[in-house]
């Protein structure tokens, strides 16, 4: 094994980060959080730290990327440091974290991809003709997204690998490639990421999931989903009200300032009255109590912009993404996203 890789079950974890500090003895403790499908990583890594001599808490709050890291339950616990397990460090975040280390540990699942499921998407792509394409991946589908590269490769297929990982905000770097290929690829467990890709890019996305062994067109899920969103603009324009919430997230990552000024400013200068919000977390049973309390028109979420989509896309009164906004504000047509 290499010495900087924790094997854990199907995963490999980077401890490359911890194994720096086993030098600095002034950090005895960690608090370790990640999302909760890599929550089952908490037993080998607590035992990989334990026998480091270091006391390890293991957090069971909910985590949705790098953007959302339970900062304030390690100030509490007075532990010297958080380790994030699964996602690199959150490049949009606009407020830097105090003094408290945050270690950021990649983690791979080495658990392969099927010759059924490299078979049917190979399949796919030359029934549907599509000659180039890219393939991207978050981070923790590393390994699977290389294997398909080269299984496609060998067959003749043009394929970019975009070596970056894909976030469920964050496309740019897959979309600077939609007018040179005919469709993107995805790889990645669930419809999360892969529907993100769906509502940016004018191209078709495809998508693998490696832990259902499931290939899947995204872009039909994008586009019930995009018709949605539209509806949710097209309410908030047709509806009297002027008084709009705005949602300001306080989690690290999540708290956006200059964002959040921005849509303000906005905001008054089409004649909204504005209400500022802060959630830690946001979900529907907390956006109903600040609704019977302020009776407001419409919402606009600057926290995260999958919120209003995933989770908030039913909610009884418009709950806007900052781009949908803009949208409402300007009259534009092309759909925004995220920001």
């Amino acid at each position: 094994m290499d010495s900087e890789l924790l094997t854990c079950g199907s995963y490999e974890v980077s401890v490359k980060p911890i194994l720096s500090l086993l030098e600095n003895r002034k950090v005895k403790s960690f608090l370790i959080h990640a999302p909760n499908g890599l929550k089952h990583i908490y037993a080998c890594l607590s035992i990989f730290l334990q026998e480091r001599g270091f006391e390890v808490y293991a957090s069971a709050a909910p985590g949705y990327g790098s953007c959302d890291i339970p900062v304030d339950e390690a100030e509490a616990l007075g532990v010297g440091g958080i380790i994030h397990v699964g996602h690199e460090k959150y490049e949009l975040t606009e407020e830097t974290p105090g003094e408290l280390p945050i270690l950021y540990l990649p983690v791979y699942y080495k658990g392969g991809v099927s010759e059924r499921v490299l078979g049917e998407i190979y399949s796919l792509v030359k029934e549907k003709k599509y000659l180039k394409l890219t393939i991207s991946s978050t981070l923790t589908d590393v390994y699977s997204r290389r294997i398909i590269k080269e299984y496609l490769v060998e067959r003749g297929v043009n394929v970019f690998e975009v070596e970056k990982p894909i976030l469920g905000c964050l496309y740019g770097h897959v979309l600077v490639y939609d007018g040179i290929v005919d469709a993107h690829l995805v790889v990645a467990g669930g419809v999360f990421h892969a529907l993100g890709l769906g509502l940016v890019s004018n191209k078709p996305v495809l998508a693998i999931d490696p832990y259902m062994s499931k290939v899947w067109n995204a872009s039909v899920e994008a586009f019930k989903i995009l018709k949605q969103r539209l509806f949710k603009i097209y309410e908030a324009r047709s509806k009297p009200g002027k008084k709009l919430g705005l949602i300001i997230g306080s989690r690290l990552g999540q708290y956006r300032p200059k964002l959040a000024k921005y849509i303000e400013e906005e905001a008054i200068r089409n004649n909204y009255i504005v209400y500022k919000i802060t959630a830690g977390y946001l979900d529907r049973e907390r956006l109903i109590a600040i609704d019977d309390a302020l009776k407001l028109d419409l919402y606009v979420v600057t926290s995260c912009p999958r919120l209003p989509i995933d989770d908030l896309g039913d909610f009884y009164k418009p709950v806007l993404t900052p781009g949908e906004f803009l949208m409402l504000t300007r009259g534009i047509e092309k759909y925004v996203y995220p920001w």
